[in-house]
């Protein structure tokens, strides 16, 4: 990705506007607000559930223009559309959430049965490494409809460089927020990465958004070594049958690495694809989506219990509800701690 790190107060009348027409894009889209969830279809049967976005413009580079067509082979490979934003629409970094919601409002002026479920966003600078692998096993499966996003976090919190967009209404209101956060808090600094900064403070609001209920009910975090697997300086973090690499922090030490793993999927690419049925990925995803399910369905059955006066021990009750919301909106990829906290509501409230 090269994009120009610009201020992003250059604009500020462009932007003012800008978001001004977005809100009212917003308020045209909430006619969509009932649109029903897909069924899932059989991954590589062009299904349309995913559509795969990125961005490269400016001075060309051949190592980013080859690891966008390992990109589109795996889209090719499991029938994916795929977007790639040529022209600088923004500044800087805020055309990454500029074209997004962009693509998720095209979208949803779509008939139903016509629209992608879900957009995958993948940085300019990330190889796939094992095209055998669908994108859906990552998704949360037809009955959680109430997961927009889906992505992870490193060390320093949210990374967006590989994240799963839903297309729906709430969506919209969120990438609002983030490319509205310096006009409405501009004296908050959002640091190098400022559309990554903004957009994981908004996840994090639990007040405003669609619903009044913020927006962090609205995401799960996965393991980030499943989706957002990472070179170091001195190795790779994954291991063979890993879906993709990902070059983040390296600087100009990213080249090199990046061309030796361009040499290996171009003209060795047996040596990292492995089925999808031989992965840790097979049942992993499986147990951590079945889990969100138990998770919410705890919080669900909990809080209906804490409606009636009759209920004892209310203290530890609601502690142990409180505990596990934060685990499963907060910390979903530290998957034994999840199960932890719901053991332990599952022992306050004295269920078998």
């Amino acid at each position: 990705m090269i994009a120009l790190r610009q201020s992003f107060h250059r604009r500020p009348l462009s932007i003012v506007l800008g978001v001004s027409l977005l809100l009212f894009i917003f308020w045209v889209s909430s006619r969509y607000l009932q649109t029903d969830t897909w069924q899932p279809n059989t991954p590589g049967t062009g299904s349309g559930r995913v559509a795969k976005v990125s961005m490269l413009y400016g001075k060309r580079n051949l190592l980013y223009e080859r690891a966008l067509r390992s990109h589109q082979r795996h889209a090719n490979r499991w029938g994916y559309p795929m977007y790639v934003l040529r022209e600088d629409i923004s500044v800087g970094f805020w055309n990454k959430p500029s074209y997004l919601l962009s693509l998720v409002v095209q979208e949803l002026t779509k008939p139903s049965a016509e629209r992608a479920e879900w957009f995958m966003w993948v940085d300019g600078d990330s190889i796939i490494l094992n095209d055998d692998i669908p994108v859906e096993i990552f998704l949360p499966p037809p009955d959680i409809t109430d997961v927009h996003v889906v992505t992870a976090k490193d060390q320093n919190g949210l990374n967006t460089g590989i994240v799963f967009l839903h297309v729906h209404p709430w969506t919209i209101s969120m990438l609002v927020e983030t490319l509205g956060h310096p006009l409405y808090k501009p004296d908050i600094d959002l640091g190098r990465s400022a559309d990554q900064e903004a957009m994981a403070r908004v996840l994090n609001k639990t007040e405003g958004g669609p619903d009044q209920r913020g927006y962090k009910d609205g995401v799960i975090y996965l393991p980030r070594p499943w989706i957002n697997t990472y070179e170091w300086h001195h190795a790779y973090e994954g291991k063979r049958g890993n879906l993709l690499v990902h070059f983040p922090g390296l600087e100009e030490e990213r080249w090199s690495h990046m061309s030796k793993w361009l040499d290996i999927v171009e003209y060795t690419p047996e040596k990292w694809r492995v089925p999808l049925e031989e992965t840790e990925y097979y049942t992993k995803t499986a147990d951590f989506w079945n889990q969100v399910r138990t998770a919410k369905q705890w919080i669900k059955a909990t809080e209906e219990k804490l409606r009636s006066p009759a209920l004892k021990g209310r203290e530890q009750v609601e502690e142990g509800v409180r505990e596990l919301k934060r685990a499963l909106y907060e910390e979903a990829d530290n998957m034994d701690l999840l199960r932890q906290r719901i053991e332990d509501l599952r022992a306050v409230l004295h269920f078998d």
